[in-house]
């Protein structure tokens, strides 16, 4: 999406020492309509609607996790092309004084699920197989996680945090760019595989107009979700998961029609998982970041480890200010081929090598070899990257709140590509994920991504895929300070550590920390992707230090972020996808 909304030059920026040495900039100035300030609390959200539907929880009374709760079902509403109950996702949670907890409801492969099946009789993968269609589709854990999350933390009923949404649903929104979008890319699909088309007119019907998208500013309703909404209000999560209930009932029945993979079983069977975050340190702040199924924690933690130690190294700083996007670019290969070497599910990891790469990415002794890799004037071969190799001698959303008492949460859900498997639950408005593509096949066959996996993260009964997803919360002092994360896939990761260095290492004000163009690498493709409105200067260094550059092929992601200060709140949505935060 072509962005003219600031002419920002963030080399420039970057490379600004006086202002760097002043230490980070104050939000004093008046600040573009994607941010918000607030001395209270704060909900970013990429809508509108969702941000004000958790704003409205807090407002009244409600804490961190009730907001949460409301802005996830709302967003289901409102993005239904990226999120819903049909998908999963991880949710951070740091209560005032004690340490932060994941939740992880993330998508489960099905019990039937195996390489063999999504492989043709030459043993290469299946075109298209784990991205649309019923054996593209990992066992829903969204409802699972919010009704978990409410129970344990939250202090608000089902009932209340639903409304919102529940409202939303039956009244109709009116429709935005981005969900226009939305709507012309499915559109575009079914044009291309008229084939495939009646596979699909569920998501036709709810979603097109006379198999058009609806115009921006049109209203979108959605009765069928509304229903199923006010079955989660009265029944809990035993509406999707107990085989008694009536969308596990209807779902279970669709898989059988498709002959699709998940069963009754594997759908009562799935639980969430509680997980310990990553931890580190940037600049003095405590950083919590994701451990695996997802892979974004243990490559933001690397990268920053290797930033930090570069600039305590005492280069001269004219140095690192003329090597810097070139430097990261290099530290990012090295942890992106570190991804691709070996992380996945740990909870199946029988010999514990998941574990020990993780370990291995996180440690800080690791950046020095990255640091004394690193060539100031030239780049290396795709194989070269990996620390491992160095002797020791579209469909996803993300969101944050604050509360008043000062406990954060960020969560980013998905369900995966765009409308996900393209498999809507008949008369229940929920679409279900493609999420069985972030799994290896075969090794060495790139997902939609284009990111290459190892072994580690072969699809399996009962395994999570491996995720980019990076919901991060960054404190000082055990107060939080920085609560980020984004979609995007793999731009997930750079996004939000772009962002985080935006803010925090060169002061740069919040709304434009977000809104600032961005660069990407993730070691295969060997391509640095840059947005259209980045400086030329730091293309024509990238180029001329032997890196190849193309612009994104798709958006670069998407962030959101709440910082705050002792005097307020700043909540910034990303305004490539239209979000504006709510807070008081």
């Amino acid at each position: 999406m072509r962005r003219r909304l600031l002419p920002i030059i963030l080399l420039a920026v970057m490379l600004t020492w006086a202002s760097i040495a002043c230490g980070l900039s104050r939000d004093t100035s008046a600040l573009g309509w994607w941010a918000a300030r607030g001395t209270e609390y704060m909900v970013s959200a990429d809508h509108p609607l969702a941000s004000r539907a958790g704003a409205q929880v807090l407002a009244e009374g409600g804490n961190a996790v009730d907001a949460a709760v409301a802005t996830s079902f709302a967003l289901g509403v409102v993005r239904p092309y990226s999120t819903g109950l049909g998908g999963g996702g991880f949710m951070m949670i740091k209560p005032p004084g004690e340490l932060p907890v994941v939740v992880d409801f993330r998508e489960r492969a099905a019990a039937a699920c195996s390489p063999d099946k999504y492989l043709d009789e030459n043993g290469d993968p299946v075109p298209g197989m784990t991205v649309r269609g019923a054996w593209a589709v990992g066992i829903p854990g969204t409802l699972k996680g919010m009704t978990y999350v409410l129970e344990h933390y939250g202090t608000k009923t089902l009932v209340e945090v639903i409304q919102p949404a529940l409202e939303l649903a039956e009244k109709g929104f009116p429709v935005d760019k981005h969900t226009r979008a939305a709507m012309a890319g499915l559109v575009d699909w079914l044009d291309r595989h008229p084939d495939a088309a009646g596979n699909y007119h569920e998501l036709a019907r709810t979603f097109l107009r006379n198999g058009r998208p609806y115009g921006v500013g049109d209203t979108l309703r959605r009765p069928q979700l509304a229903a199923s909404l006010r079955l989660i209000a009265e029944d809990g999560a035993d509406a999707l998961y107990d085989p008694a209930g009536k969308l596990h009932k209807r779902l279970v029945g669709m898989m059988s029609e498709l002959h699709g993979p998940i069963t009754s079983a594997d759908l009562a069977g799935y639980e969430i998982t509680i997980r310990e975050p990553l931890s580190g340190s940037f600049m003095g702040y405590e950083t919590w970041t994701m451990p695996p199924p997802s892979s974004g924690g243990a490559v933001i933690t690397a990268v920053l480890n290797a930033v930090d130690r570069y600039e305590q190294t005492g280069l001269v700083r004219d140095a690192l200010a003329e090597n810097w996007p070139h430097f990261l670019v290099e530290c990012l290969k090295h942890a992106f081929a570190d991804r691709a070497a070996g992380l996945g599910d740990w909870d199946f990891d029988p010999d514990g090598q998941v574990h020990k790469l993780v370990k291995q990415m996180i440690d800080p002794s690791t950046a020095q070899l990255v640091i004394d890799d690193f060539k100031p004037d030239d780049t290396y071969r795709p194989d070269h990257y990996g620390t491992g190799k160095l002797a020791d001698d579209r469909g996803t959303s993300h969101y944050c709140v604050l509360d008043s008492a000062g406990m954060a949460v960020a969560c980013t859900e998905t369900i995966n590509l765009e409308f996900g498997s393209y498999v809507m639950v008949p008369g229940t408005g929920i679409v279900l994920n493609n999420q069985l593509d972030d799994f290896s096949i075969k090794s060495g066959v790139a997902n939609q991504f284009g990111l290459v996996q190892s072994d580690a993260n072969l699809i399996g009964p009962g395994k999570r895929p491996l995720s980019s997803m990076s919901p991060t919360i960054i404190t000082k002092d055990d107060r939080p300070v920085l609560i980020v994360g984004g979609s995007g896939g793999p731009r997930i990761i750079t996004g939000t550590l772009e962002v985080i260095l935006n803010k925090l290492r060169f002061g740069m004000r919040s709304d434009r920390a977000v809104a600032a163009p961005r660069f990407h690498h993730q070691w295969q493709p060997d391509v640095v992707y840059v947005e259209e409105d980045i400086n030329g200067d730091l293309v024509l260094g990238l180029i001329k230090r032997g890196h190849r550059v193309g612009r994104y092929p798709s958006s670069p992601g998407h962030i959101q972020m709440i910082y705050r200060t002792d005097e307020e709140i700043i909540g910034v949505a990303d305004p490539r996808k239209g979000g504006k935060p709510a807070g008081e």
